[in-house]
């Protein structure tokens, strides 16, 4: 997989994560390993033994501090070869990655050029509508939630890029930037559900930091890989309930009034 480069976007208050993250991966990474690794920081260093590791370090001195979307439009830009594999740095894996399955996904990018995206899990786009492909996955159709999502998956990284609007936080991305893929000239795979559900392509836990806090989940994972964390630094995760939790969204999303109209206006 000489044409996909490893990007786990992250920021340098979630440091903490990297050492559970990389010992996670190097362990259950399998061919992934070999691969350039790209870990988006902002101006921190970081190593990890048997992985070749390159800290973007995109903040720079003299500066306000970049926006979310600032920091993954500078990450791409110092990636050079044309495939990424997404991810975040509080993805920690809970076993082998089935690099079958991504060597699979790979090709679907290298041979379909209008395909901008293979989504790896269940956690990515949720949608109802599907074209069944022979190849074990599926075309994504339209009405989907969180057409662009940033769970794992293998973007063609051009196409990523182009989503990218400057002002936007992780949540505008995310919201707005479902919208505008719909309008690209682009499709959208996914591994199907059924191997999804037999045997998970690439599994880990559904964001191992939530709002700051450490979920609940991290603490068995890590008692069995024998990872020693400080878990009272952060704290644990508390669920508010689904009105707090979406009056929160809303906020993200239109806090900046003056942001969330420049997004809007994207999808004129």
């Amino acid at each position: 997989m000489e044409k996909l480069a490893v990007f786990v976007n992250t920021s340098d208050g979630f440091d903490d994560c990297w050492a559970p993250f990389f010992r996670l991966f190097s362990k259950y990474g399998g061919d992934l390993n070999s691969s350039t690794v790209y870990l988006n920081t902002e101006r921190k260093d970081y190593a990890f033994e048997g992985i070749s590791l390159v800290p973007t370090k995109v903040w720079f001195d003299g500066e306000p501090r970049p926006t979310w979307s600032e920091c993954l439009s500078r990450g791409l830009a110092k990636i050079t070869e044309p495939y990424v594999l997404y991810l975040q740095e509080d993805y920690f894996l809970r076993q082998a990655v089935d690099t079958e399955w991504l060597e699979r996904a790979l090709k679907i990018l290298e041979s379909e050029p209008d395909v901008g995206v293979v989504y790896l899990n269940r956690y990515g786009p949720q949608f109802r509508n599907e074209i069944p492909r022979p190849d074990g996955f599926v075309e994504i159709l339209p009405p989907a939630s969180y057409l662009l999502s940033t769970q794992a998956a293998i973007w063609r990284k051009d196409v990523l890029a182009s989503l990218v609007c400057d002002w936007e936080n992780g949540w505008m991305f995310e919201k707005f930037g479902s919208l505008r893929a719909r309008k690209l000239p682009r499709r959208y795979v996914s591994v199907n559900l059924d191997v999804m559900q037999s045997q998970p392509v690439f599994e880990y836990i559904y964001t191992g930091v939530i709002k700051g806090k450490w979920k609940i989940d991290c603490v068995e994972l890590f008692a069995r890989e024998g990872i020693e964390v400080n878990f009272a630094k952060r704290g644990f995760y508390q669920e508010r309930g689904r009105l707090k939790s979406r009056i929160e969204v809303l906020r993200k999303l239109f806090g900046n009034p003056g942001n969330a109209w420049r997004s809007i206006r994207t999808l004129v």
